[in-house]
């Protein structure tokens, strides 16, 4: 009977502790604070309190990222000097040259404000355009990735940065990284867009297994001249080259070269009789022989429309 009291006795600490420090922010928050900062060996952290946006290489001036942080020290903030945000760019996805890191602002404690449980807090955005210019870049590709790093300077001289980071500092409490690798997406527009040279794979499918044998069919525009990927069934009389028949089984893959030298392109889906049974997934192999995904669809790829619709798909990723 001892040993079960014990048992249930450090069963109840666990509960109890796990209680106290909870990562609620209005529940228990300065409890968590003081228990981390003194029980870890790192004596400072910057929490993320949120992060949103994203880059587009569509849209350099209009993408942007921003964050919201919060400085955490020993003393509740007063040993906070000031956070450095630095950034570099990795140009391997593209085959273009990458940058050494250099400081892009400093946020000082007296840019920050109080936040709502009196730990100082700041605010600071990019946008890619920003990023590129200050890092003296005029071209920059897809699939890259621009580099931010935050770093905590304290008034005793002390610093923390992503080399000073543990894990427990990554967790779901202090979302401490430092560091943030900011993949440059891909997304392309619906409609006209630029024609990026390399091979495209369509791989069709069609549940009922009777293939699209109905007027399915993806159909490309490459500088005016289009190109079929589905049955010939009331097909547009615009298309004049078709691709292999698509008329019968489970799935079917076509391959499809985009010269180089090509302008423009327009990717299409002209729906048929039976668009819920079908789906299809495009990747792309560009000149330098990277391989990506473009997009996958399921069923009604072009929304719930007639047969015989056809409408520019949306949503592509094409990196370049």
């Amino acid at each position: 009977m001892k040993k079960l009291f014990i048992y249930i006795s450090l069963i109840a600490l666990v509960v109890s502790c796990s209680k106290e420090y909870s990562s609620d922010e209005y529940g228990g928050y300065e409890m968590m604070t003081d228990y981390m900062l003194s029980e870890y060996t790192q004596g400072a952290a910057l929490r993320q309190i949120s992060k949103t946006g994203e880059y587009q290489a569509a849209s350099p001036s209009t993408s942007s990222m921003s964050w919201v942080m919060e400085p955490h020290d020993k003393e509740g903030g007063a040993l906070t000097q000031n956070v450095e945000m630095y950034i570099s760019y990795n140009g391997s996805f593209s085959g273009r040259a990458s940058t050494s890191e250099i400081l892009l602002r400093t946020i000082d404690r007296s840019d920050m404000y109080d936040g709502p449980v009196g730990l100082p807090r700041f605010e600071t955005s990019l946008s890619l355009s920003d990023a590129l210019a200050a890092m003296g870049l005029s071209e920059f590709g897809g699939g890259d990735i621009v580099n931010v790093r935050f770093k905590l300077n304290l008034t005793n001289g002390e610093s923390y940065s992503r080399s000073s980071v543990t894990g427990s500092m990554t967790g779901s409490y202090f979302r401490s990284p430092f560091s943030y690798p900011l993949i440059i997406g891909c997304e392309q527009p619906a409609g006209e867009i630029p024609a990026q040279a390399g091979t495209y794979t369509i791989v069709a499918t069609d549940s009922y297994g009777d293939g699209w044998s109905t007027g399915e069919a993806v159909v490309v525009n490459v500088d005016g001249t289009e190109y079929r990927f589905g049955s010939t069934v009331t097909s547009p009389s615009t298309v004049s080259n078709t691709g292999n028949d698509f008329a019968d089984g489970d799935d079917y893959t076509w391959t499809f070269e985009v010269k180089e030298g090509a302008k423009k392109m327009t990717w299409n889906w002209y729906s048929g009789f039976y668009d819920d049974e079908i789906g299809f997934s495009i990747s792309f192999t560009n000149t330098a022989g990277k391989q990506q995904s473009v997009v996958s669809y399921g069923a009604y790829p072009n929304g719930s429309v007639d047969p015989g619709t056809m409408k520019s798909l949306s949503g592509m990723s094409i990196c370049y």
